[in-house]
């Protein structure tokens, strides 16, 4: 259909609703560039649906439609909406995905639509045209970075630099193409030494010009030219890249590199020119080599970055200001919250100003940190330059990376290197707490009090090179009897499906996983090293992580190992994959018995490819390496994470069992059988499971709850009832507690009285059933795994809104039509069905809402893979 058509046909399906009145109207797939402005009259539209089409602008006028309750615009080409739609009270759904839109419209759409409506007021009172971005420079040590960043300035030549430490940041102006616009550059120097690698990388990010700078008599090879570009594009796949050769003076060697290669391998797109340089002055001339052409360069590329002349709140650019004028390396989150009252920007908004500028660069905050939450950090290098004195100390790294707190204390306050100011003692915690947070330590534990009163802490980067010793004891050459081993294979590949390197990957798993570490209760039992760390995840199992080339190989034994397996692939899978945008992390399994090779096991399979040949009906799939040919049904069972959801039925019939297995959790000292292992796990697997399908639902409100009739005997007496009034029980999604349970001062506190009708109960029962069932087994695991000392009458308070729970919807269920009710678990599988159950729980979080806006006093957490929890006050400090 031509765009002329589709808006013709558009015209009329507007036509039509005016003329009946329509409520709800659909208007996907039909390749819309534009909606006709006729769309304005229709006053009673409740939910309109502009899916898929090639929008990209929305007419202000959309704000006549004061009924719109639901407006989805996923699949456009939208980078802005209007400020008009904060207009619309009764909107409760804006969907926004899969548009490209403007950072800050992106960043408070990922808050919610609160934070939207808060953005699109800010935005509507003024805005003005940004003209910034960053300028990155990178490569080896002492090849002139400093020195270049100097001469783009126009500073004064300074001989002998001393090596940067860290990061240095200062700003530089040029002048756009076109003139007279000026563009502010902040210019980041990055300290070249191979340990800040890995925490360079967090302040990568777009906009911005990367220079990747090396000295031509070293050679490229030398100066890892294309090291440091591949380093960026895992972290910026659409980074923007010049390439220039110091010390390009008079008598000097010239550039030798190869260009068409460098273009050939990283795309014309990428790497946009190459120039030679000379920072220091000529002793005759005093004029500089390249630095003018080099300037103009930048200023091109700057001029045409997308995010270039974005609009942002005119008041969001004053507080900006204002801040970088205390020239404070950091403030008081009070002192912010001031400055922005100064201004007139309301707290809400303030705090979306700050929650945004977090989350673009341009300071750093974390509001849930109990320890951070009260500064912002309004200078990042000064922080890079901090964790760089750590990174290069000499006694921590023959500490095996440990250092307990006096010991850093000393290095903040004296710095180990000629002309570096230390820092005051206030901030000394402030920066052990951020280093936890960019996942570079953790604090460790000891069985002997004086050892833990010393506060010490890993630095991850620098554990040993080499294997210990005790591995052998810890991880035997066979599984203990009853065990299962099942291996799955992390294979880290670039957009062309080439073998690359996530730089710093081990490091950040060490911390990230550090909760399952062998000596998370006494360090002295802990196992790992550069490429390799054990884990322990109790009934769940045991675990072998394993860095071989740029593959993270896991070996899990356990009675059903299975659920650790998968929880730890997709922990590595999010890792890799959020954090370099530019990677990708294929599961792979390998090969199994008989295998042609010397060594069984050493080929590998990419799973999605056996699923793939097994909804095709082929059973089989030949090794790429031996050639044989094996069952997928077989391979696959080395990859949890692709398999169907098969459990829930045996789980249900097993529901006593899990249920008596729940209760062995909380017996002191009691052994569970590999049986009762076994179940746990699955148990564990499908709650993960069924909590995932409604993970967008989190952002808006919580998803674990119990609900019993007010009138207990209501529901068998009135078998044709339509609605009734119901008691809902609020959860936290951390220990699996009812909040009855953690407020026993309060016991009302997340308990609700609402009117409820029979098809909502029926179309929520495939989601919450199964979740009620594992929750028998889960719940007093996750309990004690917090070491929340409950009483047996409060466990069995606990059983009571499970068991409550499971009749009602049992009862509720019953004589309904297949059209009120979803028929069975496997429908989880098709995405309609999905969203479907994501309604309903919208609907619940509404009429809460409507009697207690705080949920409860839940609190909305993100766990590391950045999806929403709702967890109560106490265990917020988790996240």
């Amino acid at each position: 259909m031509t765009q002329d058509a589709a808006y013709q046909q558009t015209q009329a399906k507007i036509a039509e609703a005016l003329k009946t009145g329509a409520t709800t109207l659909y208007l996907r797939y039909n390749q819309l560039t534009q909606i006709p402005a006729e769309i304005a009259q229709l006053t009673n539209l409740s939910k309109l649906y502009l899916i898929s089409n090639q929008l990209t602008q929305i007419p202000a006028e959309i704000a006549q439609l004061t009924n719109l309750s639901k407006l989805y615009l996923s699949s456009n080409q939208l980078t802005q909406i209007p400020a008009e739609i904060a207009q619309l009270t009764n909107l409760s759904k804006l969907d926004l995905d899969k548009n490209p839109l403007n950072s800050n419209l992106a960043n408070a759409y990922a808050s919610g639509l609160d934070a939207v409506f808060d953005y699109l007021k800010a935005q509507a009172e003024s805005s003005i045209c940004l003209n910034e971005a960053k300028l990155i420079l990178v490569g080896e040590g002492e090849v002139g970075k400093t020195c270049l960043l100097g001469a783009l300035r126009s500073d004064p030549w300074v001989a002998g630099r001393p090596t940067t430490h860290g990061i240095e940041i200062k700003p530089v102006t040029v002048i756009a193409p076109d003139g007279p616009t000026e563009i502010t550059l902040n210019g980041w120097d990055f300290g070249g030494q191979q340990v800040y690698r890995p925490t360079h990388q967090l302040f990568f990010s777009a906009p911005a010009v990367y220079l990747v700078v090396w000295k031509p008599r070293e050679g490229p090879q030398q100066g890892f030219v294309k090291e440091w570009i591949t380093l960026i594009k895992h972290r910026e796949p659409d980074a923007k890249i010049l390439i220039v050769a110091t010390h390009g003076g008079p008598g000097q060697r010239q550039p030798d590199i190869d260009r068409q290669e460098l273009i050939d391998q990283f795309g014309s797109d990428t790497i946009l020119g190459f120039h030679h340089i000379d920072s220091k002055p000529d002793n005759a001339t005093q004029q500089l080599t390249g630095i003018t052409e080099l300037r103009k360069a930048i200023a091109k590329v700057a001029f045409d970055l997308p995010e270039m002349g974005e609009t942002v709140p005119a008041k969001w650019e004053e507080a900006r200001a204002l801040l970088r004028q205390t020239e404070a390396p950091y403030l008081p989150y009070s002192e912010v919250l001031d400055i922005c009252t100064k201004l007139d920007i309301p707290t809400a908004q303030a705090e979306l100003f700050i929650h945004i500028s977090h989350r673009l660069g341009h300071l750093t905050h974390y509001s849930q940190d109990p320890i951070l939450k009260d500064i912002v950090i309004l200078k990042p290098d000064w922080l890079a330059k901090a964790i760089s004195f750590v990174l290069d100390d000499a006694t921590t790294r023959n500490n095996s990376g440990l250092a307990d707190f006096d010991h850093l204390s000393q290095l903040w306050s004296h710095p180990p290197f000629e002309g570096e100011d230390g820092y005051p003692e206030d901030l000394h915690p402030i920066f052990l707490a951020l280093m936890e947070r960019f996942d570079l330590s953790y604090k460790v534990s000891f069985d002997n009090p004086k050892e833990n009163a010393k506060n010490t802490s890993l630095i991850a980067q620098l554990v040993p090179d080499n294997r210990p010793e005790t591995l052998a004891t810890a991880w035997p050459a066979t599984p203990e009897p009853g065990d299962r081993q099942q291996i799955q294979i992390c294979r880290i590949v670039d957009e062309k499906r080439q073998s690359a390197t996530a730089e710093g990957l081990f490091y950040q798993l060490i911390v990230r996983l550090h909760k399952y570490s062998l000596g998370r209760h006494n360090y002295n039992h802990s196992i790992h090293w550069q490429r390799g760390i054990v884990l322990d995840n109790d009934y769940n199992g045991r675990a072998l992580l394993e860095h071989i080339g740029n593959d993270i190989r896991i070996t899990v034994r356990a009675a059903y190992p299975e659920r650790f397996l998968s929880y730890l692939t997709q922990e590595i899978k999010y890792l890799v994959e959020s954090f370099w945008e530019g990677l990708r992390c294929n599961v792979m399994v390998p090969c199994i018995s008989p295998c042609g090779l010397d060594e069984p096991g050493k080929g590998l399979y990419e799973a999605a490819k056996l699923i793939d040949s097994k909804k095709k009906n082929r059973p089989d799939y030949p090794c790429e390496r031996c050639g044989e040919w094996q069952n997928i049904d077989k391979l696959l069972s080395n990859a949890p994470l692709t398999q169907p959801d098969t459990q829930t039925q045996k789980l249900e019939a097993l529901q006593q069992e899990i249920k008596a297995v729940g209760q062995l959790v909380t017996t002191a000292h009691q052994e569970l059988s590999q049986g009762q292992e076994a179940l746990l796990s699955q148990s564990d697997e499908q709650f993960s499971t069924y909590m995932q399908m409604l993970t967008d639902e989190a952002k808006d409100g919580p998803r674990l709850f119990s609900l019993k009739p007010v009138k207990t005997k209501f529901l068998d007496t009135n078998p044709n009832w339509v609605t009734a009034k119901f008691e809902i029980t609020l959860w936290c999604e951390h220990s699996l507690a009812p909040l009855p349970t953690l407020n026993p001062d309060n016991p009302t506190l997340g308990v609700y009285t609402i009117e409820l009708t029979r098809e909502w109960i029926s179309a929520i029962s495939p989601w919450l059933k199964p979740i009620a069932t594992v929750l028998s087994a889960v719940a007093p695991a996750a309990i004690a795994a917090t070491k929340l000392n409950l009483s047996d009458a409060a466990y069995k308070g606990i059983d009571e809104q499970i068991g409550m729970t499971q009749q009602t919807l049992t009862l509720a269920s019953k004589g309904v039509t297949d059209t009120l009710a979803v028929k069975s678990d496997r429908q989880f599988d098709r995405g309609d069905s999905i969203r479907a159950q994501g309604a309903v729980l919208r609907k619940l979080h509404t009429q809460i809402k409507t009697k207690d806006p705080s949920f409860g006093g839940l609190e909305r957490v993100q766990n590391r893979r950045s999806e929403f929890l709702w967890v109560h006050k106490q265990f917020v400090s988790e996240y």
